[in-house]
């Protein structure tokens, strides 16, 4: 048994060059945290594979500190370059995050954390970590949406502007930009198309109103109050010619209707995705129930 701490760091020391790179790469994986090593003195940069994996690049190639943050976005390209040059010249760590450009229709985020550092001989260097944060980017996204959401919602006095402010909010903050909002009439025999976004309608055509004993997936979620994700409508068994859109989401707007959203590829969409909507959709149901609320105290 060893005595200290220090004794299980010369026990690492002692590794193997290579079993110390696969103790390093079973991190990573693990982690999903790369690493990466800057000698101010040659000017070299040493980014590892799951560095590289982070931002989307080969893996076998080698990077330049600046080759490899060309690949933000330019504000946030030329934000991490000063932050590293400062680096460089006064030994100062940072932390930062930036945009990915070019990653698709979802935006990617890093986050990358520098710390200065001097070798046995005093020679200067720069080392850090970077790792993807598109997912926590996302929820910090979507919690301002929801809270703004839910402070325009206060104001509105009918089911036709809390079903626009569901639209707009799904297409211009969640992303889902293929949304259309349905919702029960007064017998709760039919869902009523509301609203459908402008895309929506350029990519799959007038959107049906159902009746609310359908096999449709959007019937079938307000019935069951349960939330749907098709990952492709090829296997979605009802007659309705739903356009480009080839998967979908559902989730009940309470017991009032149903937001869906479309995309024009396979298996767009993932859980979080429905969970975010579904979030979205409470928020409307709780507003009408009290739009509700209010005439009926009205009437009486």
């Amino acid at each position: 048994m060893r005595d200290s701490p220090q004794a299980d760091d010369q026990a690492i020391e002692s590794l193997h060059e290579d079993h110390r790179q696969e103790l390093l790469s079973s991190v990573e994986q693990l982690t999903g945290i790369g690493v990466w090593f800057h000698d101010i003195s040659t000017e070299e940069t040493v980014w590892s594979r799951q560095a590289k994996r982070v931002h989307g690049v080969d893996p076998e190639r080698r990077y330049s500190f600046a080759d490899l943050v060309a690949h933000y976005t330019d504000a946030d390209e030329t934000a991490v370059i000063d932050r590293f040059n400062r680096a460089v010249a006064g030994s100062d760590g940072f932390t930062v995050d930036a945009t990915l450009a070019g990653a698709g229709t979802i935006s990617h985020s890093v986050r990358m954390h520098c710390t200065p550092g001097r070798s046995t001989d005093g020679d200067p260097f720069l080392y850090g970590t970077v790792q993807d944060i598109t997912d926590v980017k996302r929820r910090e996204q979507r919690i301002e949406v929801l809270r703004q959401t839910s402070q325009e919602l206060r104001s509105v006095s009918t089911r036709q502007d809390v079903a626009e402010i569901l639209a707009d909010a799904a297409k211009n903050i969640l992303g889902l930009v293929n949304t259309t909002i349905r919702l029960s009439d007064t017998n709760n025999r039919r869902l009523e198309t509301v609203v459908a976004t402008e895309e929506c309608l350029e990519r799959a055509g007038d959107r049906p109103d159902y009746s609310v004993e359908e096999e449709t997936p959007a019937a079938r979620t307000f019935r069951t109050g349960e939330p749907e994700l098709h990952a492709d409508h090829e296997m979605t068994e009802d007659d309705h010619n739903r356009g480009e859109l080839q998967s979908g989401l559902y989730v009940p707007i309470g017991e009032h209707g149903v937001l869906s959203a479309g995309d024009v590829v396979v298996d767009a969409f993932a859980d979080h995705d429905l969970e975010a909507a579904g979030l979205l959709a409470q928020l409307g149901a709780e507003a009408i129930t009290r739009i509700g609320w209010v005439k009926r105290s009205r009437a009486v």
